[in-house]
């Protein structure tokens, strides 16, 4: 497609810009960008700096161009050490380039005034793969892509993640947290083999690939725990009719006290499924937090797991604001280790951020909201 410009905008344009000295290029029309220009042909490029030879080459690769050409005035570089240093820039550094560009290779020539470099490209992923990328900003937006990956059941996700610069192990946690937010699907929460891959490595814009695998079809896992959802639904749904709450909405409390009378004994190698624990078996702390955070859920609660020094818990919101809810008040009256009342149940049910601290708990506390005591009077 031809660009063309009236000559006073295109004067003004180039002026605004800095790169008024294109202006002695010919009788060539061009189109202005960042430290490099689209000439008449699409397909070639004219660039003046080593940013402008990076950004020309990420404009074809951005096209999924299979070849083109740059042509480099007035450039004072090593065009030989530029074009190398430029194409190990686009293909390790640059997310699309790292992620989709099997090959790039170039052919430099000399012409009177400039050099003319011709590039061939050739891509690892199809075009529908990369039209296909949804780019996130940040840890939340990376976040939602993993909880998307879970909720939907699906093998594999790759997207663009932009301001966001952990590393693989940051992410193979946060694949486990949104694994352990959907209580339902039980299969999710031991996955035999997490396959994470970032392109590149570091840097604060990376593609993310993550591939889920399973012993037998993506197809059976799904449809297995799709029969496990509405069994746990019918048991939960039961559960909350026998027990309606005091008020308007169910309280934290209310809910910890349906799944401490619906589970069977606390069991330390007990069950670990959500169903399990609301129909009465022997269940595990983490069965018991599986089953309260799914009546949350059910419920309108907001609730998320924390894997912190002692396991698995769970922070609930409450009027009061967001609290730590241990396993130990989730368990039988008179089970296990922890304070207890007279009736054998937990003393404690909530915690806040200190208190939580100031009992030898750790976790990582960028990844989850701060639990504060906000009443008159609290200590800071």
């Amino acid at each position: 497609m031809k660009k063309r410009l009236p000559a006073l905008i295109l004067c003004m344009a180039l002026a605004l810009s800095g790169c008024s000295a294109m202006l002695e290029r010919g009788h060539e029309t061009v189109s202005t960008h960042v430290d490099y220009a689209v000439t008449e042909d699409e397909s070639v490029l004219r660039a003046e700096s080593y940013q402008g030879l990076v950004n020309a080459m990420l404009y074809f690769v951005s096209g999924r161009r299979a070849q083109g050409t740059i042509r480099l005035y007035n450039y004072t570089g090593d065009v030989e050490g530029d074009l190398a240093n430029a194409r190990d820039e686009v293909m390790y550094a640059d997310p699309l380039g790292a992620f989709s560009v099997r090959s790039l290779t170039y052919d430099a020539t000399r012409i009177l005034t400039y050099y003319e470099v011709e590039l061939h490209i050739s891509y690892s992923r199809s075009a529908q793969e990369m039209s296909s990328l949804r780019e996130v900003m940040g840890l939340s937006g990376v976040r939602q892509e993993l909880g998307r990956l879970v909720s939907e059941q699906g093998s594999s996700a790759v997207f663009l993640a932009s301001s966001f610069s952990g590393d693989q192990a940051l992410l193979e946690a946060l694949l486990e947290l949104a694994c352990f937010s959907a209580p339902a699907l039980y299969r999710h929460h031991d996955i035999a083999v997490k396959a994470i891959s970032l392109y590149p490595e570091t840097g604060t814009r990376r593609i993310i690939q993550v591939r889920l695998r399973w012993d037998e079809s993506a197809d059976a896992v799904v449809e297995e725990e799709k029969e496990h959802a509405r069994l746990l639904e019918m048991a939960a749904a039961s559960l909350l009719e026998a027990n309606p709450p005091a008020g308007e909405g169910y309280a934290v409390a209310e809910l910890a006290a349906i799944v401490r009378s619906a589970a069977g004994d606390w069991d330390a190698d007990g069950a670990n499924l959500a169903l399990d624990a609301l129909s009465g078996e022997p269940a595990s702390d983490f069965g018991l937090l599986m089953a309260m955070e799914y009546l949350c859920q059910q419920c309108g609660i907001e609730v998320e797991p924390v894997n912190g020094s002692a396991g698995l818990w769970l922070i609930v919101a409450t009027p009061e604001g967001y609290r730590h809810l241990l396993p130990q008040g989730l368990r039988p009256a008179g089970e296990g280790e922890g304070v207890r009342d007279e009736q054998g149940e937990a003393e404690q049910l909530l915690y806040t951020d200190q208190e939580l601290i100031q009992l030898g708990y750790s976790w990582p506390e960028s990844l989850h909201p701060a639990c504060e005591d906000y009443t008159e009077g609290a200590e800071p």
